[in-house]
Parts: structure tokens; sequence; C-alpha cells
């Protein structure tokens, strides 16, 4: 199960290193000109749109990367303990929800615009 933790944290890192790295600087950009626009310039909402469809490919990504990392982590240990089936599914569940994450930031960006 520690297998299982330790690329649980790996995701998860990767998907805040992308959010700060990409998303942060897309969205600032887009507010700074639609500040000098006075209104959502269409400027700004090309670089709304570009900041949710990174949002989204990233978690995406990151999540499908997880779950097969976590997966397959899950699945040996099933394979040598059945009893922890229950356990390493609910690991491969919390993967899946990284790719909700980023959509539910996306969201946010969209709902701004």
């Amino acid at each position: 199960m520690r297998r299982v933790q330790t690329w649980m944290k790996l995701a998860g890192v990767t998907v805040f290193a992308a959010a700060v790295i990409v998303l942060v600087p897309l969205v600032l950009f887009a507010q700074q000109t639609a500040a000098r626009a006075g209104t959502t310039s269409p400027e700004a909402m090309k670089w709304g749109f570009i900041a949710a469809a990174v949002s989204v490919g990233f978690s995406t990504i990151a999540g499908g990367i997880a779950v097969g990392m976590v997966g397959s982590a899950a699945m040996g240990v099933v394979g040598e303990r059945p009893e922890a089936a229950p356990r390493a599914l609910i690991f491969v569940g919390l993967a899946e929800g990284i790719a909700i994450y980023g959509l539910i930031v996306s969201v946010m960006i969209l709902s701004k615009i």
C-alpha cells in the first residue's frame, strides 16, 4: 500500500506544478487584458478558454497516469492479499478525482469570462 500512496502523492504534485506553472500566468494575463479593455474583450476570452482547456488537459493526463500507476500497484496488492481489495479500489478512486479537480477549475475559469 505504500507504493500506491507514493504514486498518489507524485500525481498530486504533478497536477499542482502544472497548475502553478501554466494556469496561473494564463488566468492573470486574461484578467489584465480584461482590466485594460474595461470589459471582457475577445483577447481575454481567448486566454480564458486556453486556460480552461489546459486545466482539463493536464488534469486528465495526470489522472490517467495516476490511475495507471495506482491501479497496477493496487492489483499487485490484491494479488498478494485479496482481503485488501476494497482499500485498493479506494486509492484508484482517489486517483480519478484528479481529473475532476481540473474540470472544476475550468468551470470556475469559464464562469469568470
